[in-house]
């Protein structure tokens, strides 16, 4: 069926929405409104960095859909999946179970993976008459009422109307249309009024960082420019290893030193720079807010050594091949740090991968003490030992959760509001 417009169109099109949300002052942590004139993800300010897969809930669409496209999307640095929603009948009246049911499933997955998501409403298999589609936007709106943690978006000629008519059956949902919606799409850039949310459909905003939200084809082109544009000043920067701290048979062996004891040279602290400090030749947990201390380059193949000391009870980890955007633990991984000392092996205790998959011994020391961990990522071979006992040897394409996670990124020590701290960190590319 005819869309409503061509991805061409798409692609060169600008669009910009004003919301005017709905007063509340409950809003659930990732539920869609608008507060002053600023697009709020619960009680946070909010920019999306959306990428279209208009077919992610279409029916007979791989079950990996999903997940792929967030990998691919959250890798450069997009936190939003654009999708159309499909299943309605003929006449506009009805909306199937199963498509209800992949928009309720892709809400909570897109929740697990700390992305968000636009729907498309009256796109897709759409019915085109006018009459029919005012049927079909208050089909859809009595049917997805309660899911507040998307985005709707209707276009068309008939959109005022439309829109209305959704509106009216769900008042507490974010919608975004040329007129008449609480999210208002303009064409030109020459049209944004001030104090607004906005966002740009096909083309990346001059500044990423000036909370200008955008929504782009996902494609390799487009996953090119995020990637590029959204790439930290010092990825671009020279750098040198200071192998001189190296013993020889380490150099020898093509080892390099990640960290130099002395400096973040290397590194980019991704949230609040206070939150980690250097002393005595440690990277060391200082307070909240520090996120996590990122890698100035990605990685796929390698050998990664490093010791590591934590608090009694405290909860760290080391992401692998971690994305840009959306979540460390579940789009790369996260090897598992806590000061559990005794505790029987589990997907959460030291040395697992992050709720996938346990160690074979939790062979962590007492609190307080450091611990030393070599971790290889060959492929999807991953083969990990922490203080001489080996507590990983797998292949991640025989594990469910693991066989679709990034095979490259960046390594980051991880920000868990608990004391840990990292020395000796070499890295071994393969």
């Amino acid at each position: 069926m005819k869309k409503l417009f061509s991805r061409t169109i798409l692609a060169g099109a600008i669009l910009v929405l004003v919301v005017q949300g709905v007063a509340c002052a409950d809003w659930d942590k990732y539920e869609f409104h608008v507060e002053n004139g600023t697009l709020m993800r619960g009680p946070e300010a909010f920019t999306v960095r959306a990428m279209e897969t208009p077919d992610l809930i279409r029916p007979g669409v791989a079950a990996d859909a999903l997940p792929r496209a967030i990998a691919q999307i959250g890798e450069v640095g997009g936190d939003a999946v654009c999708f159309d929603l499909y299943g309605f009948d003929e006449k506009g009246k009805s909306l199937s179970d199963d498509a209800v049911a992949a928009v309720n499933q892709l809400q909570r997955d897109t929740k697990e993976y700390r992305v968000s998501a636009i729907c498309r409403v009256l796109d897709g298999d759409a019915p085109q008459d006018a009459k029919l589609r005012k049927a079909a936007a208050r089909t859809a709106a009595q049917a997805l009422k309660d899911q507040a943690k998307l985005i709707y978006w209707i276009d068309g000629p008939d959109c005022a109307a439309l829109v209305a008519e959704f509106r009216k059956h769900a008042p507490r949902l974010a919608v975004a249309a040329p007129e008449g919606a609480p999210i208002v799409v303009v064409s030109s850039p020459s049209a944004i009024p001030e104090n607004t949310p906005v966002l740009l459909a096909g083309a990346l905003p001059h500044d990423l960082h000036g909370g200008v939200s955008f929504v782009v084809p996902n494609d390799e082109t487009h996953r090119a420019a995020l990637d590029k544009a959204m790439a930290d000043p010092i990825e671009a920067q020279p750098w040198a290893p200071d192998n001189s701290i190296l013993s020889d048979e380490e150099r020898a062996e093509g080892w390099i030193a990640l960290f130099d004891g002395k400096s973040f040279d290397g590194w980019v602290v991704t949230g609040d720079k206070d939150g980690f400090g250097i002393r005595d030749g440690m990277i060391e947990w200082v307070k909240g807010g520090g996120q996590a201390v990122r890698s100035r380059a990605r990685y796929d193949n390698f050998a990664l050594r490093l010791d590591w000391k934590i608090e009694d009870g405290g909860n760290s980890g080391i992401y692998l091949r971690a994305p840009r955007a959306a979540r460390a633990s579940k789009v790369g991984m996260e090897f598992q740090l806590m000061g559990d000392h005794g505790k029987e092996p589990g997907t959460k205790t030291t040395g697992a991968l992050y709720d996938a998959a346990a160690p074979l011994v939790n062979a962590s020391k007492p609190a307080g003490e450091w611990n030393s961990v070599e971790i290889l990522l060959d492929g999807q071979h991953l083969k990990a030992t922490l203080n001489g006992q080996l507590i990983h040897d797998r292949n991640l394409d025989e594990h469910e959760k693991l066989r679709l996670r990034n095979h490259r990124g960046f390594i980051a020590l991880q920000d868990h509001n608990h004391y840990v701290a990292f020395r000796n960190i070499r890295l071994k590319p393969l």
